[in-house]
């Protein structure tokens, strides 16, 4: 008799965003929609206070004085919630809707969750360490590019393991890196440590779920 393969009911559930992804979204467009409209309520520097007090700012790594106490810890969580305008903040919840639906297909989301919030932590380290006087760094792009990487590890050893070809992930992965280095070239203000730094946790720890399921 045929055996019939073995197929989780999450794979064949439909791609659902996870609770704590919708929550990010949320806060992320909540707190760029009141830094648009500051202005317009009488208070134009909000935004400008809004990188001093909440973005990354590399010197806080090594021994800087920040502008409240545990300024160097809590830049590491506030950062990923700050945008510099709709279309960074479009950029980032579009890719994290994208790419947290499907891989939460893969992993679930407490996982995934684990994954981002230690992607984002990651990729500031990586920016602090390649750029000493950098900041402020602000935007959730490090620890999305960290879920990409996450959902990358995941399936190039799952597709190892299995014997498959991964000529289409090779492909997918050279797209994400072209756009990285255009993304880059035409905008240079962007934190592409961040993104390799994110990127690079994020992979680890998809291999590291693959070889343990």
């Amino acid at each position: 008799m045929t055996d019939i393969p073995r197929v989780s009911a999450r794979r064949l559930g439909p791609a659902r965003l996870p609770g704590w992804a919708r929550a990010v979204i949320l806060i992320c467009c909540a707190v760029e929609l009141l830094l648009l409209a500051a202005p317009l309520l009488g208070a134009p520097r909000i935004r400008v206070a809004s990188s001093l007090l909440g973005g990354f700012w590399s010197p806080l790594m090594h021994g800087g004085q920040g502008l409240y106490p545990a300024q160097g810890a809590a830049m590491f969580v506030t950062y990923g919630f700050l945008h510099a305008g709709l279309m960074h903040l479009a950029m980032n919840m579009i890719s994290l809707a994208a790419i947290a639906r499907e891989l939460n297909r893969m992993i679930g989301g407490r996982a995934m969750a684990l994954a981002y919030a230690l992607s984002q932590i990651a990729g500031a380290a990586v920016f602090g360490i390649m750029e000493p006087m950098g900041g402020p760094m602000i935007g959730a792009s490090g620890a999305v590019f960290g879920l990409a990487g996450t959902l990358v590890g995941y399936a190039a050893i799952n597709l190892r393991l299995r014997g498959r070809s991964m000529q289409p992930l090779l492909r997918s992965v050279g797209t994400i890196l072209a756009l990285n280095v255009a993304l880059t070239v035409l905008m240079p203000q962007i934190a592409w440590q961040a993104h390799l730094g994110g990127a690079a946790m994020g992979a680890v720890i998809g291999a590291a779920l693959a070889f343990r399921r």
